[in-house]
């Protein structure tokens, strides 16, 4: 699986770390990306077929963000959770166990007698489920990096979210008008079984693991002082911002799309599709754009903080334009600046945290720092219901609702940009370790 070779020149490696396989590695993230793809599928059905929902159980829109709120009762609790398990337990059982509880969730609804009460109680697992999947999936392929190679791999992960909408929401929209708008979440659950026998064949971790790492990865920090660092509270500020944004958006975006500018489902899903391929692309760019800049020399503030920071209030300015632009190309363009280029800090962030955090508190970490920010997708779905319900015209109560994720989005991208400082941070705790090899080539 690994070989110990000398890194390249400059590269001290630490003692007896493997240099990983780069097939392997990489095989690793493409099987990381199609988790996040399923992940995301399972978060956007809900969304998509939420006009056919409603219909059905007679829901207010209040009730109806109840609803999409729910999926994150558990979600930051089961973040923090698993981050501690995932620095004792096997990545490969642990995603195993993570996508055996989406498949369940999701196949429950699909049943014909399920109703209200089991919607409820699904989403509440499965947001048990997905609250832990994008940090336990960066750190499991961040155990095949070294930190300098960490941006561009977590940016693939987050690029899954992006794939699983964009490739997922036409084929979901048109099993909910053809088939019913269970057969979505019928669908979602076969996926993840599907996933599980292929990880079962090809994952696990590399030799930057907790398992293999951690004798030399110097002394355990007391998570207060990691917690309290710039790095973390700066980048909480953004990725709370970027949740809220992409939460809201995963269960309010569709409906706004139909009631506010008269699209059809199919149309509506198409659109989300187009948004999502360009913001892949996006979201590529600032990775590799981060990887080189860290390659060459610039500091983890630039290539994280300033870049991530930066990202987030484009998306903030952008915001307030989607319910401003009218139609057409301009109304494309703002809708992608504003749900896609804010989305490419989470993956940043992640790998911000994994810098400060010695190897053998990285689960945890990561699993606290996505599951604080995450709570933003508790609030911001049933707030947004709230607004529009209290506003005179679904049109203004979208817009006063997109305008407060723009200033959220504003104030924590400014935020990030300033304190977002790894380097800096990791020397004052005291958690500066040796250079790691990248994967051989």
């Amino acid at each position: 699986m690994a070989a110990t070779a000398k890194p390249p020149s400059g590269d001290g490696p630490l003692t007896g770390a493997p240099v990983p396989d780069s097939r392997r590695a990489w095989t690793v993230v493409v099987l990381l990306v199609l988790f996040m793809m399923i992940n995301f599928m399972d978060k956007a059905v809900l969304g998509l077929a939420g006009d056919h929902i409603r219909e059905d159980l007679g829901l207010t829109d209040t009730e109806f963000g109840s609803i999409g709120s729910v999926f994150f009762l558990l979600f930051s609790v089961s973040g923090v959770a698993v981050g501690f398990l995932a620095d004792r337990v096997p990545a490969k059982w642990l995603l195993i166990g993570l996508v055996a509880v989406w498949s369940a969730s999701q196949l429950a609804v699909a049943l014909p007698a399920a109703g209200l009460l089991t919607l409820m109680i699904t989403r509440v697992t499965l947001g048990a489920a997905e609250g832990p999947a994008f940090a336990m999936a960066n750190h499991t392929a961040f155990s095949w990096f070294p930190d300098r190679e960490r941006a561009l791999p977590s940016m693939l992960l987050a690029t899954g979210g992006a794939f699983g909408v964009a490739l997922g929401a036409p084929v979901l929209a048109v099993l909910i008008t053809s088939a019913g708008w269970r057969s979505a979440f019928l669908a979602t659950g076969l996926l993840g079984v599907l996933w599980v026998v292929l990880w079962l064949a090809k994952g696990g971790e590399g030799g930057h693991s907790p398992r293999s790492a951690a004798a030399e990865d110097g002394p355990r920090v007391p998570y207060r002082r990691l917690f309290t660092s710039g790095t973390i509270l700066g980048g909480l500020a953004a990725g709370f911002a970027a949740y809220w944004a992409m939460a809201v958006a995963i269960t309010w975006l569709p409906q706004y799309l139909q009631r506010v500018h008269g699209i059809e489902l199919e149309t509506a899903s198409l659109i989300a599709a187009g948004t999502q391929v360009v913001g892949i692309a996006v979201m590529l760019s600032i990775g590799y754009a981060s990887t080189r800049m860290m390659r060459a020399g610039r500091s983890s503030h630039a290539a994280l903080g300033l870049l991530g920071g930066g990202a987030v209030v484009l998306s903030g300015l952008a915001m307030p334009l989607v319910t401003r632009s009218g139609g057409g190309a301009v109304f494309i363009l703002v809708l992608v600046v504003a749900y896609t280029f804010g989305n490419s800090f989470l993956a940043l962030l992640q790998a911000a945290a994994a810098e400060l955090a010695p190897v053998r508190q990285r689960g945890a970490v990561l699993g606290t720092v996505t599951a604080l920010a995450s709570l933003a997708g508790a609030l911001g779905p049933v707030l947004t219901g709230a607004i529009v319900d209290a506003a005179g015209t679904a049109e203004a109560g979208f817009r006063n609702a997109f305008d407060l994720g723009a200033a959220l989005m504003i104030v924590g991208g400014l935020l990030a940009a300033a304190f977002v400082r790894p380097a800096r941070d990791r020397a004052a705790l005291g958690t500066a370790r040796p250079q790691e090899p990248a994967p051989a080539h």
